[in-house]
């Protein structure tokens, strides 16, 4: 979850694929692990097997209770098929999901749920309906209803006002094209439209809440034309945000209460994570502990509420205010290397991490 001030920027999508090397290895290659840090306070705690298929990089959505697991990608029951690269091949077939799950942390039990599995794209949470716009899902009475839905091409993420659903998306008639801003209000069925400001431009953009606007960044823009553009619900009022790149907001990426944050790359690859206001567009750098330095792996970054958890493989550090600490290795099972791969989330002051190889459901660990 996302809020407002300072910005943690993330400039490439996180894939969990560790090294595993030793110190004496290649150059960039993770120490062995803590290295010099100090170790964080807590273990990990398996969760327990869920009512429901598996599945593979589910949405995690806390709500303040419970962690929600939905949609996702489950077994795949078709073979696999060999991709020349640069070539455009098709996934292959997998299992229908069945079900979703409202896990509790406090009390180690889940719920089993049937809804939750058909969203068009990422959903909000709202604090009481999971929905982007086109579905709402209510875990409370595992009910499921659509919304009036809009004839936008979206693929953004929704974000939630806190009075209203937003997604922002095009015609779909091609590049480049005008981007519109459609909101949706839950209580009151109410829907309105607002252009986005800017020229044309790509029909992919990126959007991101913080914490009182939404942030969109929008993509294969004219030379000299601003990439981020922000949206004051409460004003309704659009403004520019001096950010360089759109790409900053890219998931995995996020609003720790007072920034958004992000992963960059330095010289010679070297990734850092990226503070950015975006109310002038300034940007400080903040280091990556020599353990996670990996220039063969882009690391896995989740930002909660004050803090950001960054990992490479099974290695997860944690920065509060500008202190790193250690988390424990993720378990591993025998036989399996550090290349197991894993959806995180913060859920309140817990960290969660989904067990994307279908072996075991996850774990989570409490950092108080």
């Amino acid at each position: 979850m996302l809020r407002r001030r300072d910005v943690l920027v993330l400039g490439a999508v996180g894939a969990l694929a560790a090294c595993g090397d030793e110190p004496g290895g290649a150059p960039g290659s993770p120490s062995a692990w803590p290295g010099d840090l100090p170790a964080a306070p807590g273990t990990w705690q398996e969760i327990p097997a869920a009512p429901m298929s598996a599945r593979r990089m589910p949405t995690l959505t806390w709500t303040g209770t419970e962690l929600l697991v939905t949609g996702g990608t489950g077994r795949v029951v078709g073979p696999t098929v060999s991709c020349p690269p640069n070539a455009l091949c098709e996934a292959p077939p997998t299992e229908p999901l069945e079900g979703s799950g409202a896990f509790d942390p406090a009390t180690g039990t889940w719920r089993a749920l049937t809804g939750g599995n058909t969203f068009h794209h990422g959903p909000t949470w709202t604090g009481r309906l999971l929905s982007d716009g086109w579905t709402w899902f209510d875990p409370a009475t595992d009910t499921t209803g659509p919304a009036p839905e809009s004839d936008l091409l979206v693929r953004a993420p929704a974000a939630w006002s806190g009075t209203e659903v937003l997604c922002v998306g095009t015609d779909g008639s091609g590049q480049p094209v005008p981007h519109t801003l459609w909101a949706w209000d839950p209580a009151t069925g109410a829907t309105r439209t607002v252009r986005v400001p800017g020229p044309d431009s790509g029909e992919t953009c990126h959007t991101l809440w913080a914490g009182d606007e939404l942030l969109v960044g929008l993509t294969q823009l004219p030379p000299g034309a601003p990439a981020v553009q922000a949206f004051d619900p409460a004003a309704d009022a659009w403004h520019t945000v001096p950010m360089d790149v759109a790409v900053q907001l890219l998931p995995p990426g996020g609003w720790d209460g007072e920034r958004v944050v992000g992963l960059g790359f330095a010289e010679a690859e070297v990734p850092r994570l990226e503070r950015t206001d975006p109310t002038d567009g300034a940007t400080s750098p903040v280091p990556l502990p020599a353990a996670l330095d990996s220039r063969q792996s882009v690391p896995d970054v989740a930002v909660g509420t004050g803090r950001v958890a960054v990992g490479v493989g099974p290695r997860y550090a944690v920065l509060d205010g500008g202190t790193w600490t250690a988390l424990p290795a993720l378990p591993a099972l025998p036989g399996v290397g550090d290349d197991e791969r894993v959806t995180t989330t913060w859920a309140g002051d817990r960290f969660v991490a989904w067990d994307d190889t279908l072996r075991r459901t996850g774990w989570w660990i409490e950092l108080g």
